[in-house]
């Protein structure tokens, strides 16, 4: 079903979610450094989904399968959400073959 060239997105390995006061945060476990992103249910959902690899196309189906949102909205998100994750170091292309763990 998916293409075997697509790209897939992962979480970073050195990144936990913890509930702080009722409230989702992502903590970087970075030596020396510190850091706390907070997230919405989007943004929970989103992580949740980065379980394991998974590329954009199987993102948009699962999107489009839980929420009521329109494709080109949905596509938009994504690759907003996923550059995100990626600029803050939260999360990282998969390589071909390679399964990460988080």
């Amino acid at each position: 079903m998916g293409n075997e060239r697509e790209e897939r997105f992962c979480r970073a390995g050195d990144v936990v979610l913890r509930t702080i006061v009722g409230e989702p945060f992502l903590i970087v476990l970075h030596a020396g450094e510190s850091k706390m992103f907070s997230l919405n249910g989007m943004g929970l959902w989103f992580w949740r989904q980065l379980e394991r690899p998974a590329g954009k196309r199987a993102l948009l189906e699962a999107m489009l399968a839980e929420y009521e949102v329109g494709e080109a909205e949905a596509a938009a998100e994504i690759d907003r959400f996923l550059a995100y994750l990626e600029e803050k170091g939260l999360a990282v292309r998969a390589r071909k073959g390679e399964e990460v763990t988080a």
